[in-house]
């Protein structure tokens, strides 16, 4: 996506495409730039390498949100679709990660939603730092839980 033959001024408009399995090779390392930092917030639990792979396995989707101007990668997004034993089929959101999130995560949200209805999904869910609840609170979204960990320093 960083092709310098398309080389213009960014516009400030930006669109979000769903990546399929075969094509993620050729947006990994602008989107792996973004992600680095949501896994580090992890705590351990996942990896740049461990989404690849799940998305590369279509276990895990990957959305980028690109500059329609000069076609640069500014962010992108991590879902998976989760089916519940009770059948309840949630769009998990499992990472959200760019620049200029004010300018983009509105309509973002807006094509995961639409994604997810026509996924036959009741809902979107997903655990995130503190400062995404800014992003979703008038959107309808509710805190139904809160997480804690307690990490074993001794543990080998």
């Amino acid at each position: 996506m960083s092709d310098p033959a398309i080389k213009q001024d960014a516009s400030g408009d930006v669109d979000i495409s769903l990546v399929m399995p075969d094509r993620l090779a050729m947006i990994w390392d602008d989107a792996e730039r973004y992600l680095r930092k949501s896994c580090k917030r992890s705590g351990g639990r996942t990896t740049t390498q461990d989404i690849f792979y799940q998305c590369l396995n279509n276990e895990s989707s990957i959305w980028i949100v690109f500059d329609t101007g000069n076609m640069h990668i500014v962010g992108c997004m991590i879902t998976q679709i989760v089916t519940y034993p009770s059948g309840k089929r949630m769009l998990n959101v499992d990472h959200v990660s760019g620049s200029k999130m004010d300018s983009w995560i509105d309509r973002g949200l807006e094509v995961l939603e639409k994604w997810a209805k026509d996924n036959e999904c009741n809902g979107m869910e997903g655990v995130g730092r503190k400062g995404f609840w800014h992003w979703v609170k008038s959107r309808k979204w509710k805190k139904t839980a809160i997480l804690v960990e307690y990490n074993f320093e001794d543990v080998t």
